[in-house]
């Protein structure tokens, strides 16, 4: 990528790079609502309950593939903007063998906390059985889908990120195919939907493989020699990342436990189905925090600052304004939209009107996910890292443990609008900070 072309074509850019990215995220949304769609229709809304009590495996599996992934990219970037490919295709062989033995390791830690999970989330009887079926199996999918996902990055990072968007749509059809099959026709409950993705997880991690197969790539696989500084510069890198996904899956334990203690499955029921729109809405963000993060990168390998301080400002206003659409679209559209999922009434009167307190949160939460994933494309890991505390466990787990035992299941859809506005404060501090210090450059 030439700089001065990203200089004088800056939207060009941003939506060449985020756009393949943001149809990848979305089409992975999609297959969570798909298997949503079916597991509501077909098995029922304890299933949806229970699948939703272990989304924090989920949300750790992606911190582990994010801190790896995009920390190895960043670092990638930079050898590609000082023009030195055959380094950055060294950081990126060995980013792919850590990340995998960091999966396997994960998978058989949390297959062994199994039991003591169920037993804090007080999940038992049909919840437990639908928990144990689901999730172990999504241990083996949880490690294909990370090292899918860092080997996107990676793809993005040699400037093809449509390969990454033909992927995401080979996968999404598979995946409603498949799940039509094993939920919708044989009937065979969660354990056909986990089926499913881990067969779609396996053939789409084949073919971004063979992608990096080939020695003409700008990055490539190649022998390395194990660097214990690109590890550690990796990890620092890529840390808030890591510490935002954990917040996430911190504080969705958190949530269920509540909802558990205040409310009980139909709350876990409504804020699940209403999580998966913004679920949907934060996969567009980082859609588009993917699409930046390579080019920041590539922008300060350079020396040019200014260039991904204005990237970063134009990538912001067009979340403003897609955020803007989604907040008016749910409020008035909440209720039907829960309805798709088979669930109660009770439960989609709760989706509605979480919809019309939630939707602040639309408005705010891109500005929060792209200056974080900016600070980290910059390579200033303690602004990333701040954030994304800030807004996945300092405030989010304070006012997450407060409003609801204040205001029930009301105070559980005021958690995250107050989260990601005060969180946005904070964001417009160090971003301002980081003006003065840059200067004119």
């Amino acid at each position: 990528m030439d700089i001065n072309q990203i200089k004088e074509n800056k939207l060009k850019f941003i939506l060449q790079f985020s756009i393949p990215s943001i149809i990848s995220m979305l089409l992975q949304t999609a297959i969570t609502i798909t298997d949503a769609f079916f597991t509501g229709n077909y098995v029922g809304e304890n299933a949806l309950a229970a699948i939703n009590l272990g989304l924090p495996i989920l949300y750790f599996f992606l911190g582990i593939g994010l801190c790896v992934g995009v920390g190895g990219s960043v670092i990638s970037g930079r050898l590609l903007g000082k023009q030195n490919s055959k380094i950055a295709s060294e950081v990126f062989s060995q980013t792919m063998i850590t990340s995998a033995v960091y999966c396997i390791a994960t998978s058989v830690i949390i297959f062994v906390l199994f039991t003591p999970i169920l037993s804090v989330l007080r999940a038992d009887g049909e919840l437990s059985v639908y928990f144990n079926g689901y999730y172990k199996i999504m241990l083996f999918t949880y490690p294909l889908m990370v090292v899918g996902t860092i080997l996107g990055m990676f793809i993005r990072t040699d400037g093809k990120p449509q390969v990454c968007m033909l992927v995401g749509i080979i996968g999404c059809i598979l995946n409603a195919v498949l799940d039509y099959v094993f939920v919708g026709a044989l009937r065979m409950g969660v354990e056909g939907s986990a089926i499913a993705s881990l067969i779609v997880q396996a053939i789409t991690v084949a073919v971004q493989f063979v992608y990096f197969m080939k020695p003409e790539r700008s990055i490539h696989f190649t022998r390395f020699d194990f660097d214990k500084s690109v590890n550690k510069e990796t990890l620092i890198n890529g840390s808030s990342e890591f510490i935002g996904e954990m917040a996430s899956a911190i504080s969705m334990f958190a949530f269920n436990y509540v909802l558990m203690k205040y409310v009980g499955s139909q709350g876990v029921a409504a804020f699940t189905i209403l999580g998966f729109a913004v679920y949907g809405f934060s996969m567009i963000a980082i859609g588009f925090g993917q699409g930046l993060t390579p080019l920041v990168s590539i922008c300060w390998g350079a020396n040019e600052q200014k260039t991904a301080m204005e990237l970063r400002s134009v990538t912001n206003k067009i979340l403003l304004i897609i955020g803007l659409l989604f907040a008016v679209a749910f409020s008035v559209f909440g209720n039907s939209y829960a309805a798709m999922f088979g669930c109660s009434d009770v439960v989609a009167n709760m989706v509605a009107s979480g919809f019309r307190i939630y939707a602040a949160t639309f408005l705010v939460m891109g500005f929060d996910v792209i200056n974080s994933m900016y600070f980290t494309g910059c390579g200033d890991a303690l602004s990333s890292a701040i954030i994304s505390s800030l807004r996945g466990v300092v405030l989010l787990l304070a006012f997450t443990f407060i409003f609801p035992a204040l205001w029930g299941m009301t105070g559980v859809w005021f958690v995250a609008p107050a989260t990601e506005i005060l969180t946005a404060v904070v964001s417009l501090f160090l971003i301002n900070k980081q003006k003065k210090l840059c200067g004119g450059r």
